[in-house]
């Protein structure tokens, strides 16, 4: 599909000023919506895991990631507040969206009790699909303050990536196999939801305005393929899921 609007191309100021249609602005402001609260929900769950799992050795991975998910929450709603909405009218229009399937990963996360597996599954869950999402689709906006806030989360957050590839090799050894794979057929629907449902409306509005790159069924895909490299490099078993929005284990 042919993008309207180049990368980075449209400012705060044109919305403002009305000189990109109306329509633009409103998917631009559902899908920041999106993206705060998700940072958000990710925040709190690390803030439950860093009050709950007393582990030293993973204590300052959580600090990290807390005040990184914190601080990219905040970047997302101002540039809302930047175009006139502020984070609780964020959050409210984004009510009945959160209790959808593409919010089911973070909102287990904000909402269980934590653990240090949990914590490795919402790793995978979150952190994977969030750079995924952010590294192909917003680093690419046509809205450059959303690109530019993208380029920024990218690169403090690169080692998430890692963290979560080396603690699924140690969690087969610590938890044992059947335990981590009981956990992976649990969490991984969840976190291919993430993307959302292919080929919707609103995603439609999103590549046509280059607001997105990849449609989200192409981003779960890619999602799963990677996953499933690093499942069976740990010694364990990918788990078999539905072929379409909503996942779920086949």
């Amino acid at each position: 599909m042919k993008r309207h609007y180049p990368t980075a191309s449209i400012e705060a100021a044109d919305l403002l000023e009305r000189r990109v249609e109306p329509h633009y602005a409103k998917t631009l402001t559902r899908l920041l919506a999106a993206h705060a609260v998700a940072e958000k929900l990710t925040a709190i769950g690390y803030q439950r895991a860093l009050a709950a799992i007393d582990d030293p050795a993973l204590a300052p991975t959580i600090k990290k990631n807390l005040a990184e998910e914190k601080k990219h929450a905040r970047m997302v709603y101002r540039l809302l507040e930047e175009l006139g909405m502020n984070e609780a009218q964020a959050d409210r229009s984004m009510v009945k969206a959160a209790k959808s399937p593409s919010f089911a990963a973070p909102r287990r996360f904000a909402e269980d009790p934590a653990n240090p597996l949990g914590l490795l599954m919402a790793s995978l869950s979150l952190d994977v699909t969030g750079l995924l999402m952010i590294g192909v689709n917003y680093r690419e906006s046509s809205y450059a303050p959303h690109a530019r806030a993208a380029e920024i989360i990218l690169d403090e957050e690169e080692d998430h990536d890692q963290f979560a590839a080396a603690a699924l090799r140690d969690a087969a050894e610590g938890f044992g196999a059947e335990r981590v794979n009981a956990a992976l057929r649990e969490w991984l629907p969840m976190a291919a939801n993430f993307f959302g449902p292919a080929g919707s409306g609103f995603t439609f509005d999103c590549l046509r305005y280059g607001l997105k790159a990849r449609d989200n069924g192409e981003l779960a895909e890619l999602y799963l393929t990677m996953i499933g490299r690093r499942v069976a490099q740990a010694g364990l078993i990918m788990p078999e899921l539905t072929r379409r929005y909503p996942y779920a284990l086949a």
